[in-house]
């Protein structure tokens, strides 16, 4: 099936729209919806499209889909362990299925995916330097639905995306770090007493010993004034 991708002017036009995302309060979670939907109305014939995350640790989840058809289809790779988008993000090059009936790399959810009706897919990987954070996918219900040129306009929404998870990450660091800050301010006497402890038992000086204590607070998820009193109360203060 011939495929007719938008124009440079179009994409332009998405991207615009996406990247003001950037500059507002906007979730991650949003910012993905908004990549799934134009990347599904990108191309004419896509049964649906989604974007699946997975972690350091291999944990995979799809951030956003376009329907539950695409939901379906991805917990079917990840139940299966195999699949064209855990492919896109292990390897870190797209992958074209032309017709999932007559390509073995994948039997099992090659079968899967015939029975839930759907013919080929491209996956696109979120790249991150050497690594990749994920994939983007297209699925469609018709063989041959995607070309090399749906390839890498597909690689680009995986770029914007890649983009939308870097600048969300930072934005949530610094807002961890001002909350810290906002609860140092609001107990600033147990965490001075805190922070001298760590001063006089390993030499630090107060700048040091004050970040020492935000990585304890953001390393365990609690909050800064409840590891000064932890950390007081284990201490015996000399008499």
């Amino acid at each position: 099936m011939a495929v007719k991708l938008p124009l440079a002017d179009e994409l332009a036009a998405i991207f615009a729209r996406a990247s003001e995302l950037l500059l507002t309060d906007e979730t991650v979670s949003r910012a993905l919806e908004l990549i799934t939907a134009a990347a599904e109305a990108a191309v004419p014939g896509a049964a649906g499209a989604g974007v699946t995350l997975i972690d350091a640790d291999g944990r995979k989840h799809t951030a956003s889909a376009s329907n539950t058809l695409v939901e379906v289809a991805d917990a079917r790779q990840y139940d299966l362990g195999q699949g064209p988008c855990l492919l896109a993000w292990a390897s870190g090059e797209p992958v074209l299925v032309t017709d999932v009936r007559n390509d073995h790399r994948w039997p099992a959810w090659a079968s899967a995916a015939t029975e839930l009706g759907l013919r080929s897919s491209v996956s696109a990987p979120l790249l991150t330097g050497d690594s990749a954070l994920g994939a983007v996918k297209l699925y469609a219900r018709d063989e041959n639905s995607f070309s090399p040129a749906t390839v890498r306009l597909l690689e680009l929404f995986a770029a914007q995306a890649t983009i939308f998870l870097i600048n969300a990450q930072a934005r949530e660091s610094a807002r961890m770090i001002s909350e810290d800050l906002r609860d140092a301010l609001a107990h600033r006497e147990i965490i001075a007493v805190a922070k001298g402890i760590l001063m006089a038992r390993h030499g630090l000086d107060e700048d040091t010993a004050m970040q020492d204590l935000l990585m304890e607070s953001r390393r365990a998820k609690r909050s800064l004034r409840d590891i000064s009193v932890e950390l007081v109360s284990s201490t015996q203060l000399p008499r």
